[in-house]
């Protein structure tokens, strides 16, 4: 009895609730395509908010670093992350206060890490045997390491909108997933009650 309770009661992304899905859908989708014709300021408005994020974080370590006695944790532990958040507070100061430099600095990293991850992940398709299809994991790789050193051979122009393309492209992607749980949430639903019933 209470199995079947529960498709009596549809869950989040059916009946009301599918217009807050797509509305919050739509509204990314919006914001996704509007940065793409923006994406220096979009760049620079992520690297201000990298550098929020990071003098938060390095706060926050400092201070429980130093809130912290030695019968809780080692002098040496606390030593290392009073230095990590230090750190952390002086790489967000320096992209609140240079947002150019520090997207420039940023970029070189995102590229340099798009051509490890494709590496990285060409090595592991060829040493391991894969579920899904091998071709498939090498193809991803090799556009990875193909998009890295795009940014890289494009660089410093690229530091301009590499970050903000990315970000652009992250909205529509969630943009998408939300507009699809809004329209099709409800029809998901109906089609798994209706084969619980037929069981």
């Amino acid at each position: 009895m209470s199995g079947s309770a529960i498709f009596d009661r549809p869950p989040l992304g059916a009946g009301r609730d599918r217009g807050w899905f797509i509305a919050i859908g739509c509204a990314l989708l919006l914001l996704g395509a509007a940065g793409l014709f923006m994406v220096t300021t979009l760049t620079v408005a992520s690297t201000l908010w990298f550098g929020i994020l990071l003098i938060v974080a390095g706060i926050v370590e400092i201070i429980e670093a130093l809130a912290r006695s030695d019968d809780v944790e080692a002098l040496g532990s606390r030593i290392g992350r009073f230095l990590a958040g230090l750190i952390y507070l002086i790489g967000g100061l320096a992209a609140v206060f240079r947002p150019l430099e520090a997207s420039l600095a940023l970029t070189l990293v995102l590229g340099a890490t798009l051509i490890a991850s494709g590496v990285a992940r060409a090595v592991w398709a060829f040493a391991h045997e894969v579920r899904t299809s091998r071709a498939a994991v090498i193809l991803f790789a090799v556009l990875s390491v193909l998009l890295g050193a795009a940014i890289i051979a494009k660089w410093p122009y690229s530091g301009l909108w590499a970050i903000g393309l990315f970000v652009s492209c992250d909205l529509l992607g969630t943009g998408l997933s939300w507009l699809g749980v809004g329209l099709f949430g409800e029809a998901q639903v109906s089609a798994q009650a209706s084969r619980a019933g037929v069981r």
